[in-house]
């Protein structure tokens, strides 16, 4: 199925390829990071008509003016998930003495993924899921159960005339930081153990624009009302369809916390000192293999909430 696999096409404006399954699943490099097929790795695949689906990647935010400007394409082809397991075992069959070490279906997928080793990939994986369930799963117009296939456009349409468009589920999270900006509230859910702590986060409801779901959010979840809020940043979060819009929140670190909604077990205001103390700890941890059930858990480096805090503490000496 498939021949002489590449870790980087010689050619770099040869297309790349991401093999998608559909449980979201993908190749990965021995170091974690995305394994790209190139064209000849994919030429007995589209032949034997084992791709559910494909679809291009538009240049990411990652990109550098290099990559956008170079003419290579990202695709993504979405596969069954045992054509993804597959795949992996004839390219290790194919490349025995592969120096960057065997390529490996993943089992976690995207949400470990290494953004800080791997930002570009991961850029191109998020993209990948967030489309994988209009290209697969979105056949059928959900009003009328017409079939909608894909036009030239990339949109469904059905017979009758009707788009079928992607859903896509905007969600707001907020860096809730004091007046002075020298401290942030972090929050634990109660469905989390009692030492991890991460940002405001939820769904924007119907009839609200941003700020107002930001302000709400922070409210039910903390009691604390809302001075003023800067958009900083967003990301494609794609469980399950999620797009996260990233602010900055300032309120009045002296009223009391109120945990109105439930949600949240305990909100804690950190300095970043005790936010660097906290990563450095972890990163010790992970590195000797260790695991101290006591020590504070921060959000993930795959997580934009931990790119939030990482942006934070690049401004504190």
């Amino acid at each position: 199925m498939i021949s002489s696999p590449e870790h980087t096409p010689a050619d770099t404006h040869a297309p790349r390829y991401l093999l998608i399954s559909r449980e979201g699943e993908t190749l990965l490099n021995d170091d974690g990071t995305l394994h790209y097929l190139t064209g000849s790795d994919t030429a007995e695949l589209l032949a034997e008509d084992a791709i559910l689906a494909r679809s291009v990647i538009r240049p990411a935010a990652y990109s550098t003016d290099a990559e956008k400007n170079s003419g290579a394409e990202v695709h993504a082809l979405y596969c069954e998930d045992d054509t993804l397991q597959a795949v992996a075992e004839e390219l290790n069959a194919a490349e025995s003495n592969r120096p960057e070490g065997p390529v490996q279906a993943s089992t976690s997928g995207f949400r470990y993924y290494p953004v800080h080793r791997d930002p570009l990939g991961r850029a191109h994986y998020a993209t990948a899921l967030a489309r994988r369930d209009y290209l697969i799963e979105m056949r059928y117009s959900a009003y009328t159960g017409e079939e909608a296939p894909i036009g030239r456009r990339g949109i469904r349409r059905t017979a009758s005339g009707e788009m079928v468009f992607p859903r896509i589920e905007p969600a707001v999270m907020g860096l809730v930081m004091s007046r002075d900006g020298e401290r942030v509230l972090l929050a634990n859910n109660r469905q989390w153990h009692p030492n991890r702590f991460a940002l405001i986060a939820g769904f924007v409801d119907p009839g609200e624009n941003l700020e107002e779901a930001i302000a709400r959010e922070v409210y039910e979840e903390t009691g604390l009302h809302t001075l003023s809020t800067e958009y900083r940043m967003s990301d494609v979060w794609p469980f399950p369809r999620s797009l996260m819009i990233c602010y900055r929140v300032t309120v009045d670190e002296n009223e009391p916390i109120i945990h109105h909604d439930g949600e949240i077990r305990t909100a804690r205001w950190f300095t970043a000192e005790q936010l660097r103390e906290a990563i450095a700890i972890s990163e010790e941890h992970s590195n000797s293999g260790q695991d101290d059930p006591a020590k504070l858990e921060l959000p993930g480096t795959n997580a934009v909430a931990r790119r939030m805090l990482d942006e934070w503490l690049a401004e504190k000496p």
